[in-house]
């Protein structure tokens, strides 16, 4: 094929595309009657696109249009590709999909999306510009934008953006039609920090995104020795300008600047990807968390990431690496959280994670507890997710998530849950853009990428699966799960009776030893199309450590919740065995007891009865009062 012409913008005619009209001559795009102009580059990458609408693009085709066939990186390819997709969220009516291994194509839809219409202000609070040319000096410039956020989120009237998302916006990207278009927001709350020993300057100034303008704006000079005060001073600053109505503010003491700091590298160790974080970072952060409630004891917030933090690290990682932590003290945590402020919702969510695994009733209230607490909180939103996930309720964990998306919209945490669980649905066509704006955005966090790898391998996308798995580092997989997810995704494309025999012989062995069975055993069988091996280890395990006041916190082993509902794991699903797992699980129990069911037993792809199946399986004839009473 030959190569085409290269694009002269000079030469272009001006196009509709979705929501925009493009006007590639003067590098245009015209929407709702405002301009944006385009980099040249993104510009006519989006020519060469339009141009083919339904059409693939191949990334050899574009280096020609756009580069003048000269060799590019990838990496620019894909900085036009998302900055496209971007403007495609902002206005609606197309979207560009990659074609694994070839390029992209643009598709349009029938009509252009259009945003719900404001009837509240939205904020987002932006990360405050370190100016004190003190590296240290970033920490606290982002505890102060948080902590401001923060109180701000306490006004009935207003809607805060999550940190997730606004902190996700740095230099040149914190322009306020640039966060308006990405975030859907009203205003934008921007600032800078400038330090020099005790005496900090701190510059706010609020923008009205439609109009451009500057509503308010003010500098403070202050000493660092109350920084609550100078933050609930911004804060009520802030709600002045937008006529917010706040909450009583809560009654609190100073925190040094030093205290705060370790709070900040506590959160940041708390929130790395799963691959990232094992028991020493997490003995870490606790180590930080506790030094910061000593020496701030009325610190609400530290006081509810602590009581979540120390059931983590009790339940999650397990005692062996904490020997020194008890239940009491994350009961003791909650309550003083909850003491200090009622809406500590994560300290609610803590206890649930107390409850044996199989008590999936009991989690469900805490966590139901929490959420009513902050039922705006992205984290609490995650963790009612993941347990809808876990009994089945596939349609509800994704409700949840995308709530915790509209908190925080761009965050790497709860963009990866939706198109995880829109993979489990079945929903594969859609979430390739999902995730590859995920890891654009967020390129070191390997846990994306084998979570993506698991959604397309589910697909038998085995194209998609080898793209991705170029991107890892062939020598550091993080942990060995990610390295056997890796050596399956390999192994199981085409029949290998040797590496079969070798997972069988491992999951017979884990599944018959008291205490190790996991679903990722019996879902590994699955996928490898091994259904009466996997029923047979289900007959023979015991499950009784879930039910087990201190047993593990997962009936995985290692993955994702709801895996046995994934829609990958359909022949099992479709299996009149299959209940028995669930009964064995306790989730019978569960979905009898609240009519709480999961979506597999209204789906209509059965051919026996789901729930009378359940219903007969419930507590097996027996009391449910124990594990030893328990299908054995």
């Amino acid at each position: 094929m030959a190569e085409p012409p290269p694009i002269d913008l000079a030469r272009e005619a001006d196009f509709v595309l979705g929501g925009m009209e493009v006007r590639p001559r003067s590098r245009e795009l015209v929407a709702g009657g405002k301009a944006e102009i385009l980099e040249p580059r993104i510009m006519q990458v989006l020519v060469a696109l339009a141009q083919r609408r339904g059409q693939v693009v191949t990334r050899d085709e574009l280096t020609w249009s756009c580069w003048g066939g000269r060799i590019v990186g990838e990496d620019a390819i894909y900085r036009c590709i998302q900055a496209i997709r971007q403007r495609a969220q902002a206005h609606g009516g197309f979207a560009v999909a990659t074609v694994s291994r070839v390029g992209y194509r643009l598709d349009e839809s029938a009509l252009p999306f259009a945003k719900p219409a404001l009837t509240i202000p939205v904020l987002a609070v932006l990360a405050f510009d370190n100016l004190s040319g003190d590296p240290d000096m970033a920490w606290f410039s982002d505890g102060l934008s948080e902590e401001i956020l923060q109180t701000v989120a306490r006004g009935a009237d207003l809607k805060v953006i999550g940190r997730g998302s606004s902190f996700h916006f740095r230099g040149a990207q914190k322009a306020a039609a640039h966060v308006a278009g990405q975030l859907n927001v009203t205003h934008v709350l921007d600032g800078s920090v400038r330090r020099s020993g005790a005496d900090v300057r701190i510059s706010a100034h609020l923008v009205e995104c439609a109009g451009q303008t500057v509503l308010w704006s003010h500098r403070f000079d202050r000493q660092l020795t109350d920084v609550f005060a100078l933050q609930d001073e911004l804060a009520a600053a802030v709600a002045g300008a937008l006529k917010v109505a706040f909450a009583p503010p809560l009654s609190r003491e100073p925190v040094e600047p030093a205290i705060y700091d370790l709070y900040l590298k506590a959160r940041d160790l708390r929130f790395q990807g799963a691959s990232d974080y094992g028991h020493a970072e997490a003995a870490r952060a606790l180590e930080l968390l506790e030094q910061v409630v000593e020496g701030a004891p009325t610190f609400a917030r530290a006081w509810a990431d602590l009581a979540y933090h120390r059931a983590h690290c009790l339940r999650m990682i397990g005692p062996a690496h904490f020997p020194a932590l008890t239940r009491a003290h994350v009961v003791q945590a909650s309550e003083t959280a909850a003491g200090l402020d009622p809406g500590a919702g994560i300290a609610r969510q803590a206890l649930s994670l107390l409850e044996p695994h199989a008590e999936y009733q009991k989690r469900e209230v805490r966590l139901m507890e929490g959420l009513a607490a902050a039922p705006d909180d992205p984290e609490a939103l995650k963790n009612v997710a993941g347990l809808c996930a876990e009994v089945g309720r596939l349609e509800d964990a994704l409700s949840y998530a995308e709530q915790a998306l509209r908190s925080d919209p761009i965050y790497w945490a709860w963009t990866s849950s939706r198109a995880y669980l829109m993979d489990a649905m079945g929903r594969n066509a859609e979430t390739g853009i999902l995730w590859d704006a995920c890891l654009e955005a967020w390129p070191t966090k390997k846990t994306l990428i084998i979570e993506a790898m698991i959604g397309a391998g589910g697909a038998k996308d085995w194209a998609r699966v080898d793209e991705l798995m170029a991107k890892i580092d062939g020598h550091d997989y993080g942990n060995p799960w990610t390295s056997h997810t890796i050596l399956f995704l390999r192994e199981t494309r085409r029949p290998n009776p040797e590496f079969e025999r070798a997972e069988l012989e491992a999951c017979t062995a884990a599944m018959t030893t008291p205490g190790r069975a996991a679903l990722w055993y019996v879902f590994g069988l699955s996928q490898l199309g091994m259904i009466e091996e996997a029923f047979d280890l289900i007959d023979r395990a015991s499950f009784a450590h879930i039910f087990a006041p201190d047993g593990p916190t997962s009936t995985l082993g290692s993955g994702n919740a709801g895996i046995i509902f994934h829609q990958s794991n359909a022949l099992m699903i479709r299996d009149p065995r299959f209940p028995r797992l669930c009964a064995k699980l306790g989730l019978c129990d569960y979905w009898v007891a609240t009519d709480r069911w999961p979506d597999c037993a209204d789906s209509g792809a059965l051919a026996y009865d789901f729930k009378a199946e359940c219903r007969r399986l419930a507590g097996s004839g027996l009391p449910s009062s124990g594990p030893s009473q328990r299908p054995q």
